[in-house]
């Protein structure tokens, strides 16, 4: 018998909208609220995302369809919100490397945010 158990951390990406989080390391896909009627699906294994429209799923489509990581270890990669609803950033918990997820109907962008260690 297997128990699973997930733990949840809320966060506040507009003054009117909740994104929960799940902290759970052992799901393959995690499910955000982006804006109104929209949800941007993660694989936390690789990092590709689609964006969902479940009130009509022809507007559905991908943002991110090149794998970022190949060992698809379930929960390595994470996404949290900004103050801007058309941009996110994706986060590989396992190198600490991060993305600007732009997206929008004019087009979608994925790109890096150069980390820079600080000198102690």
């Amino acid at each position: 018998m297997t128990i699973c158990c997930l733990s949840f951390a809320t966060v506040n990406a507009d003054d009117d909208v909740k994104v929960v989080i799940s902290t759970s390391k052992s799901t393959n896909y995690a499910l955000y609220p982006a804006i109104t009627g929209v949800f941007l699906r993660l694989d936390t294994r690789d990092g590709t995302i689609q964006a969902i429209v479940p009130s009509n799923p022809k507007k559905n489509r991908v943002l991110n369809a090149e794998p970022l990581a190949l060992d698809k270890k379930p929960g390595r990669f994470e996404m949290y919100p900004t103050d801007s609803s058309w941009v996110w950033v994706l986060f590989d918990s396992e190198t600490g490397n991060m993305w600007n997820v732009n997206w929008s109907a004019k087009g979608d962008v994925l790109s890096k945010i150069p980390v820079t260690e600080a000198a102690y």
